[in-house]
């Protein structure tokens, strides 16, 4: 190999074979004779030995990959389809060219493993705590630590994890709706029927503190009525015992 360079060194015809070019935004893994020697990582020209060098190339520019249409199932065994953006960039051509094999293929399938793992963590709809649906975001920030950990051998960086599209799956989607709409009904009647408890409570307390004396059988009227009037779906319509 000496010889070798020696004759690259003596003979102009091999000078510009020397000439190594970086771009911006790009990383040049060096190797000779398949043992890696070190990174070009500031664009301009190179002066490098030719003999037994080998360049594997790598862009730093930020890139994003879409994840379409994949059905995963959340925290109550529901079928979700979901969409999802992620936007990263190559930081390491040494981890991007050496380390793995078909880098951005590797990126895409730790992708679609973390998004399934953090959205099988929690329920598509709530009305208490987290869900795909009202936490989109903290979700995303946790999809990005996780995939972080997962690509930090590929020399990659994620920079976002963002939901665009969600929705049940077809197979499933009418019968989801109705349960929504049941749990939405259940909900706010627990809501009506928690405040007329409070206001009956409230009147007849405000009664005895006006000096109105009742029975514990007017109370239970009086609660009965109110309770009635507040909770009824329908307008109501007094009537006066005549007896």
């Amino acid at each position: 190999s000496l010889v070798c360079c020696a004759l690259c060194f003596w003979n102009p015809i091999y000078w510009p074979t020397c000439i190594a070019k970086v771009d911006t935004n790009e990383q040049k893994a060096v190797l000779y004779w398949g043992k890696y020697i070190g990174t070009a990582k500031e664009p301009g020209l190179y002066c490098m030995n030719p003999c037994g060098r080998e360049l594997r190339s790598t862009s730093t520019r930020f890139r994003n990959l879409q994840l379409n249409d994949v059905k995963v199932m959340d925290q109550k065994g529901s079928p979700v389809v979901i969409s999802a953006v992620v936007t990263f960039c190559f930081t390491s051509a040494r981890k991007a060219c050496l380390d793995v094999e078909q880098p951005e293929t590797y990126l895409r399938f730790q992708a679609r493993a973390t998004m399934k793992e953090v959205v099988s963590r929690y329920p598509y709809s709530s009305t208490n705590g987290h869900s795909l649906q009202s936490s989109a975001r903290e979700i995303g920030q946790e999809a990005i630590n996780l995939l972080q950990q997962k690509v930090d051998i590929a020399g990659a960086q994620i920079h976002s994890f963002e939901f665009v599209d969600m929705s049940y799956a077809a197979e499933v989607a009418q019968v989801m709706l109705v349960r929504q709409q049941a749990e939405a009904l259940v909900d706010a009647r627990r809501i009506v029927v928690g405040a007329a408890v409070d206001m009956t409570a409230q009147a007849i307390r405000e009664l005895e503190s006006k000096g109105v004396k009742t029975s514990d059988e007017g109370k239970e009227r009086i609660a009965g009525n109110l309770l009635s009037v507040i909770c009824s779906h329908n307008p109501v319509t007094p009537t006066v015992p005549l007896s």
